[in-house]
């Protein structure tokens, strides 16, 4: 797109050959040149807010399977509206003085993209959030295990790609793509060994469900809790102190 208004400046100045004998050629001359160098610039500052949405969405579409917010096909769509032009479209908005209000339709597009782009992060930070809050969980119960350095790598893993990796400019897509789905695999393969756990503490399979319910980051409440889970939960010293209960 950028090059499409640098071919506009150029034809500007070609075009000096055929008005050599109009007194103020050089002055509408600079008047149109500029235009055009405002054009690129706020061309520019759209395409980069629209680069920035789409790899946003990347993430938030094909890294976490989720689907494109409508907010971000109203950006596109705004966005393909004044990007879509040729250099003699260009040429022809500034001899015709009809800049400004296309400037002004650049002026929504890229609004548009501060919205698309402003949601995409907010909807990333919720699902970060999600993460931590599952991953500080997992590591209350996890420390009941005897040996958990492999749970440990993992839950240290998914919390470097929820915190840096995702936001990194310089990621491929199709590796986070890819790194993602081996982290969420094995989270959904079971950070705990909860066989082992109810073995080691002798638990009802009712205690196992409210520990891996934990697990996720639930809060469970004491008044809801069937007395044999509570009674099994407090006499084990360990818990006392990794879960997270209200009364």
């Amino acid at each position: 797109m950028s090059s499409n208004i640098e071919k506009t400046v150029e034809t500007l100045r070609s075009k000096a050959d055929n008005y050599q004998d109009a007194t103020n050629f050089e002055a509408k001359l600079e008047e149109n040149t500029g235009t055009a160098s405002t054009l690129k610039t706020s061309l520019d500052g759209l395409r980069n807010r629209m680069e920035e949405v789409e790899r946003l969405n990347d993430i938030y579409t094909r890294v976490f399977d989720r689907d494109t917010p409508e907010t971000v096909k109203d950006a596109r769509h705004q966005a393909r509206q004044v990007l879509d032009r040729t250099a003699d479209d260009y040429w022809k908005l500034i001899n015709e003085d009809r800049s400004e209000q296309y400037t002004a339709k650049v002026q929504t597009a890229k609004s548009e993209a501060d919205d698309a782009r402003n949601l995409l992060r907010t909807e990333l930070n919720e699902i970060q959030t999600a993460w931590r809050d599952d991953i500080r969980a997992a590591r209350r119960i996890q420390t009941l295990m005897p040996d958990s350095r492999e749970s440990s790598q993992l839950l240290n893993d998914i919390e470097e790609f929820v915190d840096n990796r995702m936001w990194d400019d310089s990621a491929d897509i199709n590796s986070l793509q890819g790194e993602w789905q081996g982290l969420e695999k094995k989270w959904d393969d079971g950070v705990v060994s909860w066989d082992e756990l109810q073995d080691r503490y002798a638990l009802s399979d009712a205690t196992i469900d409210r520990l891996k319910r934990l697990a996720q980051g639930e809060k469970v409440s004491f008044s809801k809790l069937d007395g044999g889970v509570v009674e099994e939960l407090m006499n084990v010293d360990e818990f006392r102190d990794v879960l997270e209960v209200t009364l």
